[in-house]
Formats: C-alpha cells, sequence, structure tokens
C-alpha cells in the first residue's frame, strides 16, 4: 500500500509539473507514432526526430528569455532572424572553411542588433512587443530577400557541415551543440546576477527597479540575446541543409518557439519558468509534427492544429498571472 501510494503520489507530481508532463507527453507521442507507423519509435529515427527538434530548440531558448522578462515580452521576428542568420551566413562562408568564424561572429553581431532594437522599440518608446518584434521581421525578411536577390548565395562549408551533421559515437554534432547550448542557457538563469535580474525583472518589474536593478537594460539586451541566439540557430541549419535562398525557411519557428515555452511551463506573463521545460516543449512538438506528416496532414492543417494547442495551453494552464498576449 505504500509503494503504491508512493507510485500514485510521483505520477500526480508529474502530471501537475509541465516540465514532466512535456516529458510523459512525448513518450505517448513516440508510442502513437509506433502505432501508426512501426519503426517510428526506433533509435535512429528518435535520433532523428532530435535533430530537427534541435533547431527549434535552440530559437525556443532566446524566446524563453524573452517570455521570462515580462511586460507581454514575446518576439515574432525569430522566424526572420533565423532565415537571416543562415543567409547571410551563407553569404560570408561561401564554402570555405576558413570563413566559418567569421560568418559565425558577423551573425551573432547583426542578429543581436536587430534584437536591440526590438528591445528599445518596446522598452523605451513603448512600442508593444508583438507590434515591434512583427514589424521588425518584416524588416529583416525585406533584407535578406535583398541580398538572395532569389538565388543561392553560397554555402555551408565542409567543417561547418561536419560541425551540424558529422557523428562522434554515433550522435550527431548538432545534438552535442544543443547540448553545450542547454548547459549554458540553464547556468546562466539559474546561477548569474542576469538570471536573477531577469526573474525579478518578470515577475515585478517596479518592485525590480526600487531594488536596483537596470530594468530597462535587461530587457534590451534579453531581446538582443533572444535574436542572437535566433541568428545562431539559423547559422547552424545551414549547416544542415548546405545551401538556403528560400526567405521563409525560418518561418516555421515563430509559433512553435513560442507553444515551446509554454508547452515547458514558462508564464507568459514572464518572471517564471526555464529552459528544461522548453526543452521538453520543442521535442513534444517536433515528435508531435512527424506523426502529423507521417498521416499525410499538410502545412496548413499542422498549423491549425499547433494554434489550437497553444490556445490549450493558455486556457488550461492560467497560472501566475493572467496571461497577457
Amino acid at each position: 500500500m505504500i509503494i503504491k501510494n508512493i507510485k500514485n503520489t510521483f505520477l500526480v507530481d508529474k502530471i501537475n509539473n509541465p516540465v514532466g508532463l512535456a516529458f510523459i507527453i512525448s513518450i505517448l507521442l513516440l508510442i502513437i507514432g509506433q502505432i501508426v507507423s512501426p519503426g517510428f519509435a526506433t533509435l535512429e529515427q528518435i535520433i532523428n526526430l532530435l535533430i530537427v527538434a534541435s533547431f527549434l530548440g535552440i530559437v525556443a531558448g532566446g524566446q524563453t528569455l524573452v517570455i521570462m522578462s515580462g511586460n507581454s515580452g514575446i518576439d515574432l521576428s525569430v522566424g526572420n532572424v533565423v532565415t537571416m542568420g543562415a543567409i547571410i551566413g551563407g553569404a560570408l562562408i561561401k564554402e570555405q572553411n576558413e570563413n566559418v568564424l567569421l560568418g559565425l561572429i558577423v551573425v551573432l553581431a547583426i542578429t543581436f542588433i536587430v534584437g536591440l532594437l526590438n528591445g528599445i522599440g518596446s522598452t523605451y518608446f513603448n512600442i508593444p512587443p508583438l507590434i515591434m518584434t512583427l514589424s521588425m521581421g518584416i524588416i529583416v525578411q525585406a533584407i535578406s530577400k535583398f541580398i538572395t536577390g532569389g538565388v543561392p548565395v553560397g554555402g555551408a562549408a565542409p567543417v561547418l557541415r561536419n560541425m551540424v551533421i558529422g557523428r562522434f559515437l554515433g550522435i550527431p554534432g548538432i545534438l552535442y551543440i544543443w547540448l553545450a547550448f542547454s548547459i549554458l542557457i540553464i547556468i546562466v538563469l539559474r546561477n548569474s546576477t542576469y538570471g536573477l535580474y531577469l526573474l525579478s525583472v518578470g515577475a515585478n518589474d517596479k518592485a525590480a527597479y526600487l531594488s536596483g536593478v537596470p530594468v530597462k537594460l535587461i530587457r534590451i539586451l534579453t531581446y538582443g540575446f533572444g535574436s542572437m541566439i535566433a541568428g545562431a540557430s539559423g547559422f547552424f541549419y545551414l549547416g544542415y541543409l548546405g545551401s538556403v535562398y528560400n526567405i521563409t525557411l525560418g518561418d516555421k519557428y515563430t509559433l512553435p518557439s513560442i507553444i515551446a515555452v509554454v508547452i515547458g511551463g514558462t508564464s507568459l506573463a514572464g518572471g517564471s519558468g526555464g529552459y528544461i521545460g522548453t526543452i521538453a516543449g520543442a521535442i513534444v512538438l517536433q515528435i508531435l509534427e512527424s506523426i502529423l506528416i507521417t498521416i499525410n496532414i499538410e502545412q496548413f492543417g499542422r498549423n491549425i492544429i499547433f494554434g489550437l494547442v497553444l490556445l490549450g495551453l493558455m486556457f488550461s494552464y492560467a497560472r501566475g498571472k493572467r496571461l497577457r498576449v
């Protein structure tokens, strides 16, 4: 009886915990996928799912920071920034190994500036983050279109390709990159002054200001970091694809990056949450999308389902402060 109660308590705790619930859902989805398409849950297929989920997971990491900063913070430009990161990277690298580091530095710098502009507009000029980031996304897309001119602008160098899709101990490089990124962002959120300030600003910016926290600076930097992370994801996505000229290739990450954050338990009101839950959310979404693709659901249908998932989460979680979008 005692053991049974312990098991029941453990299960209830996992279900009530968004992070635990997300991991449980991912396992259930794998089982469903295996039933729908035998072989869906093999080790190799799971690795392939994680490869695709890694890019969303990295983008959603930046989105996590922005949403945690509060003030209705959300970044609708991340999809366009992912595209920009891939296009600028390809234009600078031109398949030359010696240009990879330069390409990465330039991508990080430019996308960080894009994020800073988002932060300045929403913080100093009180433009609603939705409007500010949506407008910036349109501008970024126009810049990407100008750079490409509708034709490929170069490609990933062999060293970048090996870094992303090359395998070590049977595991692709992008998964090591995602692991390193995950460890870094978790440490920053839990053990740095910036992480402490971010939580306090998101929870109550007035109290944080009175406590000496540079509220506006933290929010501006957070938008910068979020955009830079999206740009880095685009850069590595270039290594996965080999070349790029499609100016909409990153659009598929905008809505899912928000859903992954919410699935993981981060409140859209800000001030609470973490990246571990976002990782689980990204994995859940990728498994769900793979199942939908397997049963031949078109892209527009998948977008509808993702939108319904987000609405359902917002209605069902209703935790912390009143959700503001």
